[in-house]
Formats: structure tokens, C-alpha cells, sequence
């Protein structure tokens, strides 16, 4: 991620989707940290499609999720020898890698009278509460890859059937199904032998794209009315605990974490990258606007819970950031069409 105005040398790439949550966390953290456009590349990948599990895009990210930062080794940057790339498959790997790439004396390239600031807490108690405001939101049971199919009754598991959320399943239903052809497919010419007690890498991605199958099914019959009634049930009542207990006491943890005015205090560190990610997802999804207001869509959902002032201080700082206004806003607009996220 060298400062250079080379068009020859590789750039890092940056896989992405505009309505995947965390996949805004690192392009919040480019521009925090002043890497200019040039300096990456983004290229996306159609999670509404299930592109995200295709076998080429699996040999980038097993995982198959995104994002995905694909970054060319340093000493491998020269123009007399292959460039070779690692690949860094979680957001919390990417921000933390972008973070150290840009120090305060490297400059920031928008700004060059600005040095670059550096995210990660200088503390470790800075470091022990970062992690724990981090780990808080990617907590699957406030995850808003869930929250965006949730459906507290029949009648909103039927609208949302009818929309992108219900046409999406039915589109990644498609695209496993093909992509695990595929991928049986090569392991039928693959001439590699397993080694004993191992699979090769065309078996393991046939493993990986059946579990896949397997539980996109069981979201795709409860949005096709052909998971039973029982199912049914338990799934609203998972939801309806999602949004007046597991939010509500998230919230509530990060109103005694949070510092103030950002997570950390002063000033903007990774943990508040992850949570304005988060929080503005979670705002989207209760049709709220990425502005002053939105926060007050959720509560509604929330079964009579309040924000206390220091997580309202933190969403009307964040509007208000040009970075929110740059990634953010657009991400909420692309939202309102689109209802999976980050292929899991």
C-alpha cells in the first residue's frame, strides 16, 4: 500500500458489495486513514447472486465472504520479478492491516499538511476495550446479516418473500447449486490424490458449498412456506428476541462502554469503524435515513427500550464525518434494494 504515483506497480484489491455491512468497515478505515483512490482497487462481487461462492472466488477467500483485501507482498513489487499476493479474508484483519500500512509519518495523501491517523489504541486498556466493543457487535446473535431475513410474523416473512430479501435466497439457491456441480465436477478430473487423512482443495470446496446448500435451504423453505408451521414459529419468536432483547442489551453495553464522544473517546479508533458499520445497517433495516434522525427508526422494534446519550452523541458525530457521508450513505441507498449481505 506504498504511496506512489506508479501506474505500473500493483495495487492492493479490495473485493466488496455495496449492501455488505462489513465490507464497509475497511472502506471507512481508506478513508480515515487518507489512502488515496488510486492507491486500490475495488472490485465487487454480487453476494445477492451467490457470487461469493463460486470456486474462483473461494480460492481467493475459503470462507466465502467478503470483503476480502488481496494485498501484493513488498518484495515482490518490482517490475523484474512475478508479483505475489496474500490475501487477508476478515474485516477485522483488513482494518488492522490498513491501519499499520499508513503510519503518522507516511502523511495523509488528501490531506498532506494532516498526518495519517493511527486507529489502533495505544493502551493496552485501549486495546482491551476496542476489542471488547468489536467483539460485542460481531456477535451472531445481533448480526444484521440476520436481522435483514428476520421476520417476527407471517405477514413480514411474506412481504420480505416477495422482495429482494426472498428474491435473493431464491438466487443463491441457483448459484450453489451450480457452483456445486462445478466443484464435484472437478474433483471428478482432478488427477491430485488426497493425502491420508486429508482432502484436496477441489474436496474440501465440494464440502464447504454443501454445507452451504444445506443452510440456505432451511432459510429458503421458511420463505417458501414449506418449512412447516413449527419452524415457522420458533424462527418469529428467534426473531422477535433478536430485536427486543439481543439489540437492546447490545446497546445498552456499548452505552456503559462507549467513552465518548467516539467509542474510544476523542477520537476515531477501529472500534468505532465496526460499530458505525453496524449501527447504520441495523437503521437501514428499520427504514431509517443515514442522518440525525435515523437512530429513532429502530425504536419502535426495540420493545420500549431508549438510547441512552452517549450512543446518540456517537451516531450524531458519525453523520456528520465525511468518510460516513462517503461510504455510508450510498452504502443505505443501495440497502433499500438488496437484502443479503456478506455471502454467509
Amino acid at each position: 500500500m506504498a504511496n506512489t504515483d506508479s501506474e505500473t506497480l500493483p495495487k492492493a484489491i479490495l473485493y466488496s458489495w455495496p449492501t455488505s455491512v462489513w465490507s464497509t468497515v475497511p472502506q471507512l478505515c481508506l478513508h480515515e486513514k487518507g489512502y488515496s483512490n488510486d492507491e486500490y482497487i475495488i472490485k465487487y462481487v454480487d453476494i445477492t447472486k451467490g457470487e461469493n461462492f463460486a470456486p474462483s472466488y473461494l480460492k481467493i477467500n475459503m470462507n466465502g465472504t467478503i470483503p476480502t483485501l488481496v494485498v501484493p507482498t513488498l518484495e515482490t513489487t518490482g517490475s523484474d520479478v512475478d508479483t505475489r499476493y496474500r490475501s487477508l479474508r476478515d474485516t477485522i484483519s483488513i482494518c488492522d492491516f490498513l491501519d499499520h500500512a499508513r503510519s503518522a509519518s507516511s502523511g495523509h495523501v488528501q490531506h498532506p499538511d494532516k498526518p495519517a491517523p493511527t486507529l489502533a489504541p495505544a493502551t493496552i486498556e485501549g486495546k482491551g476495550l476496542s476489542d471488547e466493543i468489536i467483539n460485542l457487535i460481531h456477535v451472531y446473535t445481533v448480526d444484521p446479516n440476520f436481522v435483514a431475513l428476520a421476520a417476527r410474523d407471517e405477514a413480514e416473512l411474506r412481504d420480505k418473500a416477495s422482495r429482494p430479501p426472498g428474491q435473493s435466497l431464491a438466487l443463491r439457491r441457483e448459484s450453489l447449486q451450480r457452483y456445486l456441480e462445478e466443484a464435484k465436477q472437478a474433483v471428478a478430473e482432478s488427477a491430485v490424490a488426497p493425502k491420508e487423512g486429508s482432502l484436496t482443495w477441489e474436496q474440501k470446496t465440494v464440502k464447504f458449498l454443501e454445507e452451504k446448500v444445506q443452510s440456505n435451504e432451511q432459510i429458503w423453505e421458511l420463505y417458501n412456506g414449506k418449512a412447516g408451521k413449527e419452524k415457522e414459529e420458533q424462527f418469529f419468536e428467534v426473531c422477535k428476541k433478536t430485536w427486543t432483547e439481543s439489540l437492546p442489551e447490545a446497546f445498552t453495553k456499548l452505552e456503559n462502554l462507549f467513552k465518548g464522544p467516539f467509542a474510544l473517546g476523542d477520537q476515531v479508533s477501529l472500534a468505532d469503524l465496526h460499530t458505525i458499520s453496524w449501527l447504520t445497517r441495523l437503521i437501514s433495516i428499520a427504514g431509517g435515513e443515514p442522518d440525525a434522525a435515523g437512530i429513532d427508526s429502530l425504536l419502535p422494534h426495540l420493545g420500549g427500550y431508549k438510547f441512552g446519550p452517549k450512543v446518540r452523541k456517537f451516531w450524531e458525530e458519525w453523520v456528520e464525518r465525511e468518510s460516513f457521508k462517503n461510504v455510508l450513505v450510498p452504502a443505505c441507498g443501495a440497502f433499500k434494494y438488496q437484502g443479503i449481505q456478506d455471502g454467509k
